[in-house]
């Protein structure tokens, strides 16, 4: 990898973490307040006060490890010592984080813990697997989640899909100026474009389009982006054609993003095409929780 983009990237890695933290230790801190209601019971009965143990959590399938950071930093502040042998971004298989502390305390955070890394490296594996695959046949593509996430979850999901290489897409509505079909029906393509003068231009401007006639139509307001949603691909073939010529007789060619119902199953019929961005749901409504335990030792 090269060095420059290695560094820009753990940059910005870490100023993501910083801004997430709050959120992800809030997150699994009302986790830990349901899970525990009125105290856990059993540990309460059957392990003393007194009582310590060293554990480890292990990744019993591989995985691109995710959540790692708030995670240890919610069990340092329950008074867990922990020691790493990952980082968030790690493909880990085995043991990759050790703990010592209070067994009570060690056995209440155990389920909240492992729900959240489970659920996250989910999310960034998956993401990380169709990444290698789309790079074999296109390497300039971007593959990007979407807002189709969890209530309360969105930040640490999109992060997930950060960590496993793919692109954010829009955190929240604010972000920028997306035109989607339902604003196209309630006032017209002219009128949505119409009332967009008022943007700032720090922000950029994204029109989904369901027909190639909508496409056609929407180039003449040079959009920053252009979804193409739901198209076949041979749909699509067709819309490139359209954007090509337009391209050649106007100098102008908007970002290409292509999304509706793209899975890992058939996400390289896609990736074949000159498209700049495909936004996978999948990738987080989809994912499934990998496989990590905690053992006591």
């Amino acid at each position: 990898m090269n060095l420059n983009i290695y560094n820009n990237f753990t940059s910005y890695k870490n100023l993501v973490i910083k801004l997430l933290k709050n959120q992800a230790l809030k997150i699994l801190e009302e986790s830990l307040d349901y899970d525990t209601g009125f105290g856990d019971i059993t540990t309460e009965l059957v392990i003393s006060k007194e009582h310590e143990s060293n554990a480890v959590f292990i990744a019993k399938e591989k995985l691109l490890i995710c959540g790692l950071d708030f995670a240890v930093e919610f069990m340092e502040r329950h008074g867990i010592s922990c020691k790493c042998t990952a980082k968030d971004g790690d493909l880990v298989y085995g043991p990759f984080l050790e703990i010592n502390g209070r067994t009570k305390t060690i056995l209440t955070l155990e389920r909240t813990v492992l729900n959240f890394l489970m659920h996250l490296s989910g999310i960034s594996t998956k993401t990380f697997n169709v990444i290698d695959m789309v790079k074999k046949v296109n390497e300039s593509v971007k593959i990007a989640g979407t807002r189709k996430t969890l209530p309360g979850l969105s930040m640490v999901e999109k992060y997930a899909v950060f960590v496993g290489g793919g692109d954010t897409h829009r955190f929240r509505l604010d972000d920028m100026v997306m035109i989607k079909d339902n604003h196209i029906k309630a006032l017209g393509i002219f009128e949505c474009f119409k009332k967009i003068k008022k943007l700032s231009f720090s922000k950029k401007v994204e029109i989904e389009v369901d027909t190639l006639e909508q496409l056609k139509e929407v180039l003449n307001y040079k959009p920053d982006i252009v979804l193409l949603d739901n198209f076949s691909t041979e749909k699509i073939e067709y819309a490139l054609k359209i954007i090509l010529d337009f391209e050649k007789n106007n100098n102008f060619r908007p970002i290409i993003e292509v999304s509706g119902g793209i899975t890992e199953k058939n996400v390289l019929e896609y990736a074949k095409f000159n498209v700049d961005v495909i936004s996978m749901g999948s990738l987080i409504h989809s994912a499934r929780a990998v496989d990590i335990s905690l053992d006591l030792e």
